[in-house]
């Protein structure tokens, strides 16, 4: 009975603190087809982060815009009638002192995020997204990894 009235106790208070549901679910769909440059250069602002539309040097559309003091381009694929099933986050150092065995190290021990070494003492950071028939919220939540991400990369090649 003790435990029975423990449990009617910590499920009403749970109850009684727990937001509203209409405060917790913040999302929308997005359709099979995905989701728009514009649509995530939205989601980046209300973030809080800038969001430019461009073109890439090679003419492919992308959204750049800057987290945790890193500038990153969204790069968008399985595209069609301007919606995009795919996106990725992608972001470049000059001149990086990262050896290939440190950057191997990364790849080895971190999920998500991959890293590359270019001739020319560069490095890319980049971390795909599947967003077609998510959420709105899922999306959201691959930036909130995208920047976590981009955070410990910085810690761990000291930039």
């Amino acid at each position: 009975m003790k435990r029975l009235f423990a449990f009617a106790a910590v499920a009403t208070l749970f109850l009684l603190t727990a937001p509203p549901v209409s405060a917790v679910v913040t999302s929308s769909p997005v359709p099979a087809q995905g989701i728009s440059r514009e649509e995530i250069a939205k989601l980046l602002t209300e973030r809080g982060w800038p969001a430019k539309i461009a073109n890439d040097s090679n003419g492919a559309p992308i959204v750049s815009s800057r987290v945790d003091g890193v500038n990153f381009d969204v790069y968008f694929y399985q595209c069609e009638n301007g919606l995009c099933r795919d996106i990725q986050f992608a972001a470049g150092w000059s001149n990086s002192t990262a050896s290939p065995d440190r950057i191997n190290q990364w790849n080895t021990t971190k999920r998500f995020l991959r890293v590359y070494w270019k001739p020319g003492k560069i490095i890319w950071a980049e971390m795909d997204a599947r967003i077609a028939r998510g959420t709105t919220a899922n999306i959201d939540e691959n930036l909130a990894l995208w920047a976590a991400m981009l955070s410990e990369f910085k810690q761990f090649f000291r930039f």
